[in-house]
Formats: C-alpha cells, structure tokens, sequence
C-alpha cells in the first residue's frame, strides 16, 4: 500500500499531530487490534503496518487527555434554549457523524481525569474521555463518512481549548470520585505521562514485597492504569512491568508483617494490664459450643489410644453440634456448622460413615445436609501454620466448630510433637485462628505408650506437655474393665469440673453406660510371676475375660494379627486361643466379622454387630 492511500495519510497526520490512533473494522467503529484502544500508538512504522494490512480499516483515535461531546442526530435539541452555549461549542473543532450528529473536541483542564458517560449529560448526549475513543474523518460507517465542518484541520492536543466553564461544572459533577472534586492533591489521583512506567514499578514492588503474585499485581496495576494514567499505558507495556517485578523474592519480614505472622504467635494485650474494676465488666464468657466442655474461640484435644473409635466419637459430636442436640445426651450444644478437616480417611469412607453415625443417632440427612462440611486432605500433606491462608478464606462466624483429624498430620515437617516450643508454637497459632473465625478446634489426638490408667487426664495425650496445657478443655478415653467400655475424662478451664463417664461402644456410636463404674479402669495386660534365674514362670491363668480385653478390641483384629501379638505370650498355644476364642463367641464378648472387601478375611472385635462393607 503507498502512502499516498488517504486512510493511511489521515492516520499519519493524526499521529503526526501528537493523536493516538489504531484501525477499526471497515465500515464499522469495532476495533481490529487485539487490546482494542490499548494498541493505540502515535508509531508511523506501525501505523503504515496495521493499514496494509487492512486497507478498508476504519480510523480510531484514542481520547486519553481529550473530552469529546457526542451529540447524536441531526434532530436532537440539547442547547436550543441556550444558544449562548452552543455558540461557544461551535467554537471547538467539530465533527460531523454519519447520523447528522456532532462531536466537539476539547482539551481536559489541568488536574481533570474525567471517564466516559452515556446520556447524563443529556438524553442522547454522550461524552468520550480517558479510556476511551471516537471514529474519525475519513472513516465510513453504513455508507457515510466522518467530516470535519467546514474542512477544519484538528490542532495539536495541547493547542485544543478547554471546555467552556459551565460545562466543566457539568462534568465535574458527573466524576464526583475523580481529582476535579477530591480533597487529594491532583498528584495523588492522576500519573501524568512521563511518570507512569516508574510510579507502577513502585506500586508493583510494594506489592511484591508484601507477597502479592503476579496476576495479583497485574490486576492491581491495570486499574491503576485505566483510573489514574494520563493517559494509560498500553496494556502490554503494564504486563511487562508485572512480570519484571515479579521475579523478585518477597520479602519475609514484609509478608510477616502484613499477614500478621507475629501478632498471631505472639499475641499481646492491645492496651496493658486493666485494673479489676474493669476486667470484671467482661463477666460475660464467650459463647458455648457444648455446654460443659467448649466455647467459640477455645481448643479441645479428643485423645484415646489408636484403633479406639475416637474419630466416630468426634463425628457424633460434629452431629450434635450441626443439630443443636446434646451429645451423648449429657451435654447440651448450640448449633452451628461444622467443618471437618480430615487428613486419614479416604472421601468414599467419609462419605460411608456419615449415614450410618447419623442414622444410628436418629438424625435425618436433611438436618445436617448444609450444617456439616468436609474436606479430605488425606495424602496432600497439610501444614497447619502454612494453612493460614486456607483459615483467611473462611468468613469468620462461618463455623462453629473445626475439627482436625488427626493432629500428628497436620504438623509441619521436622516438627517434634516433644517440643514444647514447637507444640506451644502450633497451639498459639490455633488460638490466632479461632480468634479470628469465632468459632473453636476440636483436635483428634493419640495417647502415649503404655498403661494409661493410672496417669493424670493431662498426662494421657502423647508428646510435649505443652500440648495439654494450651488446650482449653482436655477429652481422654480410657479403656474399662468391661470388655468394649470407655471411661470418658475432661478437664475444662471455663466449665466447672467433669465427671467421669463410662461409654459403651453400640457400633457405630459410643453411648452412655450409667450401669458401669467410671472408676473401674483396666489395668495393663498380666505380668509374668518373677522366679529365681533356675525356674521356670509359671505360665499366666488367661481368663476368657482377661484374653479379650488384652487382645480384642472395638476395632477387628484378624487371625494372623492374633498370632503375631501372642507370639511370645506364655500359656497361649495355639490350641488354648482357639478355644478361648470360641468361648468368648458363645458367651457373646466377641463378634465374629467380615472385614471389607469381596471374600475379605475374618476378624473378631467387642461390642460390633456388624462392620463397614
């Protein structure tokens, strides 16, 4: 295409001239370049490329800078009561539209950022500024094409007057929000050209340092563009200042800072010690979760030895609290929702328990259906104080109750549960969540080694005292005498004390057992008689009762697993389990079961009627 082609000589004069200009469709105004106006450039070598490519292209000029009143047909009557006004239009250069219309060009005042608008200044009436842009002469559109009246040439954007004042008292009235009407210096609102690509740079990278990504910056950083540049930058030109400050590292203390890393650790008081007379003004206490054990804001650990069921235990306390009924049908529970955050269990067995805990508990599935939440985590190695944006997502008051099962997987890796620091570290940070969500943490926790019945409640929880001394409330169960019995213990810090309660496994729940006695605890499995070093021990008198409650448990346990525990005990062949066994299946301590899975092996366990298929 030669340059003598009148589309392409307009479009060279326009840029000559100091107007951004970009091609649009041929006798359309729909722009062909893919950012649209943003592609808008003043760059002859462009300019010549993009029209010989399309040499039909209609002419667009970009209206950063400018304010264009756009007057729509030859009929409208906008000013007829004023010609004094419309005199002083008529001043500016003008241009004559397809439709009979018109459109007056002027300068933007100083300090001024005004937008587009459509009809506000008058029905039919619409103005072009930053962000914006208008078809020029010698554009066509439906056969007709752009003029300019009287042949008039359009000045250079600097040598373009400025609206009369009575209009710019209209337009500032429109942009309440822009620098015409903010108390701000202009400087504050508008990035004049020349200090766009620094001042975004900086913006870029106090948003880097703070953690921000880089499609976070670059959405930040393109709004900024369209409302304050003036006028914008190309939209590419905003991507490549993203992009180049997002290969810096955030900075660790600025991100700390920010997010509050260590007010959530360290949580001091705001205001220093209060004298009594006004801390007793706080009389009243947070508000219950489950009367008698747990507020909004406070951590519970559940603890009990592997296999036990405490995980059933926790779902029907989930349920209760979803429901509003008390659990075990001691403690009343306000109702909430409930999230369950569980790391060891695959969705498919969630999915299978839920109903049968919910239907063994007389719960419709209607009644906890959008009261309790799951989110199985198994396999994808949640930190617990990495998950601190995960906690940010939630609205707080969302939940009434959080439940992390198990604990031992949610801490971080190289973290020992014997650290105090480390466990005192991990609880802080739970406080700093429930605080912020309103709601408490229920933990699911394991037990030390060895005999537990003669330990204190705080002490029965495995690793750093730490962990048991954060805790707001403490929840143990420890085995009883009676095969396929429980003793629940807490300790509480804002509820009077607990009584111990004795609990029946009823597959899948645990239920109150009031004919038991709490006090009776197991002790550990029979010791061997000491003798001389020249004896032999007797072997130990195993009691049917004593065989299961050493060895069978609410959970199955198979044959092989029998053989490998008894495999040094004294006084078992193989020929007395047996027979122990059949004993204690006649006498009903024991369930013979299937255990999951097609043609599954055979397992034996206290107290279940049937097992999960």
């Amino acid at each position: 295409m030669s340059a003598t082609s009148p589309m392409l000589q307009a479009a060279l004069w326009y840029a000559d001239q100091g107007y951004p200009v970009f091609p649009c469709a041929p006798g359309r105004k729909t722009p062909l370049t893919e950012h649209g106006l943003l592609d808008a450039t003043i760059d002859a070598d462009q300019i010549e490329a993009w029209w010989t490519q399309s040499p039909g292209a209609n002419l667009g000029l970009r209206t950063d800078g400018l304010v264009v009143i756009d007057v729509d047909g030859a009929d409208n009557v906008w000013l007829h009561d004023h010609p004094e006004r419309l005199a002083q239009l008529a001043m500016a250069p003008t241009s004559l539209t397809p439709r009979g219309g018109r459109q007056y060009i002027f300068r933007q005042p100083e300090g001024r950022c005004w937008r587009n608008t459509a009809g506000q200044l008058a029905h039919r009436v619409d103005t072009r500024a930053d962000g914006g842009y208008v078809v020029v002469a010698p554009s066509v559109v439906a056969g007709t094409a752009y003029r300019w009246l009287d042949g008039l040439d359009l000045p250079a954007p600097e040598k373009l007057d400025p609206p009369p004042d009575w209009l710019v008292a209209l337009l500032d009235r429109m942009a309440p929000r822009d620098a015409a009407t903010s108390t701000a210096p202009a400087s504050e609102t508008a990035i004049p050209a020349g200090q766009r690509n620094a001042t975004l740079a900086r913006l870029a990278g106090a948003m880097r340092r703070v953690g921000m990504s880089q499609a976070e910056i670059l959405a930040a950083l393109l709004r900024v563009n369209i409302d304050r540049c003036h006028p914008p930058l190309h939209q590419r030109e905003v991507e490549r200042i993203a992009a180049s400050i997002a290969r810096y590292a955030p900075d660790s203390i600025s991100v700390a800072l920010i997010e509050d890393h260590y007010g959530q650790d360290r949580q001091q008081p705001a205001s220093g010690p209060s004298p009594v007379r006004d801390l007793v003004k706080l009389h009243f206490l947070r508000k219950p979760v489950i009367h008698g054990l747990l507020r909004r804001g406070e951590t519970m650990n559940v603890i009990a030895a592997p296999k036990t069921g405490k995980s059933w235990l926790v779902l029907g306390q989930a349920m209760a609290i979803a429901t509003g009924r008390p659990w075990l049908g001691l403690f009343p529970a306000e109702r909430g929702r409930v999230l369950i955050l569980d790391n060891e269990l695959h969705p498919e067995t969630i999915a299978h328990r839920i109903p049968q805990v919910a239907a063994a508990l007389g719960i419709g599935m209607d009644e906890i259906a959008d009261q309790i939440y799951v989110h199985p985590l198994r396999g994808q190695l949640r930190d617990i104080l990495a998950m601190a944006t995960y906690f940010d997502a939630i609205e707080p008051g969302q939940y009434a109750a959080i439940i992390l099962d198990a604990m031992y997987r949610f801490m971080p890796a190289g973290a020992d549960e014997n650290d105090n620091g480390a466990m005192a570290g991990i609880y802080n940070r739970l406080d700093a969540y429930a605080e912020r969500l309103g709601c408490c943490f229920i933990a699911i926790h394991h037990t030390t080694k060895g005999n537990q019945s003669a330990k204190s409640v705080t002490d029965v929880g495995a690793g750093a005292g730490s962990q048991s001394r954060a805790a707001d409330a403490h929840l143990v169960l420890r085995p009883h005498e009676e095969p396929g019995a429980v003793v629940l213990e807490a300790v509480v810090r804002s509820w009077a004390p607990v009584t111990p309660i004795a609990l029946q496994w009823e597959f899948p729940v645990w239920r109150p057992a009031p004919a038991l006695d709490p006090a009776a605890l197991r002790s550990e499995r029979p010791k061997r008689a000491t003798t001389s070093r020249n004896e032999e021990p007797d072997p130990p008198d195993w009691s049917i009762e004593t065989f299961v409650q050493t060895f069978i448990g609410t959970q199955p346990v198979t044959i092989p697993e029998l053989r490998e525990q008894t495999a040094r005990e004294p006084g078992l062949s193989w020929r007395r389990i047996s027979d122990l066994l059949a004993l204690a299946e006649q006498r009903g301590l024991i369930q013979r079961v299937r255990l999951p899975g097609r043609g599954g092996p055979q397992g034996f366990v206290i107290g279940m009627e049937e097992v999960q298929t």
